[in-house]
């Protein structure tokens, strides 16, 4: 037994000084290396492992020496540190986008929207249809649409009348599926020409105008067949930001951003004040990986400007896809 708990001390130790040098290089996670930035997204799991770690490091430590205390405390600080990134995704901090209840807005003045990533691969529609009958929401839009995927989804433009599509084979093809009209329409390309993000005009039932921003950027790896932001910046959010600036309504953007955020919607986007995470001092609502119970972060995001309101946030069920669809219900109050 006594043997036991040395060899578990010394991998608690080991664990101490893994998570430490990762948390100490996750914090500079805003440069050109891929591996600093990958190290920003499992942050959640960085914080249990250290909080763990620590409960195991005081029940084994014995004896205390000056290096104990350094191991407890730097445990600690991991969690400290992490800790700092995923605390706007919990109740402790304030909401961004105010909640009001469904029965006080008009429906005239709600607009509900559902995201899904299909994962390209994926060749079974029939979860995804089933889904969409069920939420039935005002906006669809999918990402990582090919032609098989279109066909599939072909149906639903007898529910959906404005519709636009922008298939691809290199995963990265989107589709937007509107029950409101779309007076306009734009597909962008903001940091790659495989990689297209929309930009719609919506009208809802009173006549009102939003915009609404689809967008799917790169994520910060490097694949063999898929397009990745090798020697070039991953601006696309900064891009996306300016077009908020200059905004003639009301905003939403919406998509798999291929961040985690944080809650730094400032930070990723460069609108100062403008944009708000509907998620923030609500939940994770971890997107990716629906494959993988013990690797899942936040990838798919909403975010508004301050003309909304959020009446229903939901992670739905699993599709068949390696991302959880994301349905949200808004609120939107005056617009200009």
């Amino acid at each position: 037994m006594k043997k036991l708990r040395k060899v578990l001390y010394v991998i608690v130790c080991v664990v101490a000084v893994i998570l430490a040098v990762i948390t100490i290089l996750s914090v500079l996670r805003d440069t050109d290396s891929r591996f600093l930035k990958m190290l920003d997204y499992p942050r959640i799991q960085f914080f249990i492992a250290s909080a763990v770690g620590l409960i195991l490091f005081l029940l084994l430590a014995k004896g205390w020496q000056w290096f104990d205390y350094a191991f407890a405390l730097a445990l600690f600080g991991v969690m400290v540190v992490q800790g700092r990134y995923i605390v706007n995704y919990t109740p402790l901090v304030s909401e961004s986008v105010p909640s009001v209840a469904s029965g006080t807005v008009p429906s005239e003045q709600q607009i509900s929207i559902l995201l899904t990533n299909v994962m390209m691969t994926n060749r079974d529609a029939q979860p995804l249809v089933d889904l969409l009958q069920s939420e039935k929401p005002d906006i669809i839009i999918a990402m990582e649409v090919d032609d098989w995927w279109e066909n599939q989804l072909e149906p639903l433009q007898e529910d959906y009348p404005y519709t636009q599509e922008t298939s691809n084979s290199v995963a990265y093809g989107m589709a937007l599926y509107s029950k409101y009209p779309l007076p306009d329409f734009s597909v962008n390309y903001l940091n790659n020409r495989k990689v297209p993000s929309y930009k719609s005009t919506l009208q809802l039932k009173n006549g009102k105008r939003l915009t609404l921003y689809s967008v799917h950027p790169v994520p910060p790896t490097r694949y063999e067949d898929l397009p990745d932001n090798e020697n070039s910046e991953e601006v696309a959010m900064i891009k996306l930001g300016q077009k908020i600036k200059n905004r003639d309504y009301p905003v939403i953007v919406a998509g798999d951003i291929n961040d985690v955020s944080w809650g730094a919607t400032e930070e990723l986007t460069n609108t100062r004040g403008l944009l708000r995470d509907v998620r923030v001092g609500r939940g994770f609502y971890n997107s990716y990986n629906a494959n993988n119970v013990f690797m899942r972060w936040p990838l798919d995001h909403v975010f508004v400007t301050e003309e909304f309101q959020l009446m229903e946030l939901e992670r739905l069920s699993d599709i068949g896809s390696d991302h959880f669809p994301i349905y949200v219900k808004l609120s939107i109050g005056e617009t200009r």
